[in-house]
């Protein structure tokens, strides 16, 4: 997002919400700026549109509450630790012979948690109720934590995202 497009934003903002008044222009987008550059105008233009339709607020969104808004779609496109667990529990039930193949069906985030595909084959072995508890269990809290923390790193600024992969010795 551009300098120029920040000021769009702001515009829409002020002529939206009769309460949303920018005293120092210049400061304002600076700081609007530096937290919405690494994000698509496109996306922060549906962002806003979408506040403004479904907030049923009389208050500007802030940038935070933009940012979430922002990420919704992605959020929402993300499969649920049901769904995921689902698809481990049917790539178990084939697992005990063909583990490799039932590993690489998995979406990447679910094989993440998974963790290789021997873990397929060694859950296979296991008796069923055991899977349908405890590793079910394990699976869905990794899961959730897994896509907690995934959310929260693709909520930072990009340049941030990128000092924490350096740190880490990741792409983050």
């Amino acid at each position: 997002m551009t300098r120029d497009e920040v000021k769009k934003v702001l515009i829409v903002i002020e002529n939206t919400f009769a309460t949303f008044k920018v005293e120092n222009k210049t400061q304002t987008i600076d700081v609007w700026y530096s937290f919405l550059r690494d994000i698509p105008y496109e996306v922060i233009d549906y962002a806003l549109k979408a506040y403004i339709a479904t907030s049923g607020s009389a208050f500007a969104p802030s940038i935070p509450q933009l940012i979430a808004m922002a990420r919704k779609p992605q959020e929402l496109s993300q499969t649920d630790e049901v769904t995921a667990w689902r698809l481990v529990r049917n790539a178990i039930r084939r697992g005990l012979y063909y583990y490799d193949e039932e590993f690489k069906k998995l979406p990447p985030d679910v094989q993440r948690v998974v963790g290789e595909p021997s873990q397929l084959r060694d859950w296979a072995m296991l008796e069923s109720e055991t899977i349908d508890s405890v590793i079910q269990s394990n699976f869905t809290k990794r899961y959730q934590t897994m896509q907690k923390r995934q959310t929260e790193i693709e909520a930072l600024p990009e340049s941030v995202r990128g000092l924490i992969g350096q740190i880490g010795g990741t792409n983050g």
